[in-house]
């Protein structure tokens, strides 16, 4: 009888560990593969580049030292349109990210209601998610086609 018991109770053990680490776990999100993918799927105007190194760190206020990498690719300015990829060294440190893309979304509002106006809307669906560490911010033309590929990586 105490051995059935054991096994039962090894077997409950068992199955719950493996129900902590199944299929829905977050998948490993390759920055490079997402930014790739968002820039083939047709959602953005504008053309894409990415400038120096630091430019994302200045843009959106937090310290180099802070993230593990980040990838940028901005618009010509004449749009509003924009990738980051981040990837903080924990998921304290994508929530604070995130946080500063949502300013960095209020600030270009502001900059471009006199400006563009048009620019605004995008703003306005401008896709902020966070999976474990990684943050992704697009601000898109065509807010469906970028979020379908974002939904295929997280």
């Amino acid at each position: 009888m105490k051995k059935i018991l054991a096994l039962i109770l090894a077997l409950c053990m068992a199955a719950s560990l493996c129900a902590c680490g199944g299929s829905g776990s977050r998948k490993d999100i390759d920055p490079e593969a997402l930014a790739q993918a968002l820039l083939d799927s047709g959602a953005f105007t504008d053309l894409l580049s990415r400038p120096a190194d630091g430019v994302a760190a200045r843009l959106y206020g937090y310290a180099e030292e802070d993230v593990a990498s980040a990838i940028l690719y901005t618009g010509t300015g004449a749009t509003a349109e924009e990738i980051l990829i981040l990837k903080a060294h924990d998921a304290a440190g994508a929530d604070a990210v995130k946080t500063l893309c949502e300013t960095r979304v209020s600030n270009q509002k502001l900059a471009f209601q006199n400006y563009a106006p048009d620019e605004v809307t995008k703003l306005d669906s401008a896709i902020i998610a966070v999976s474990g560490s990684t943050v992704i911010f697009v601000v898109p033309a065509d807010a469906a086609a970028a979020q379908a590929v974002v939904d295929s990586y997280t």
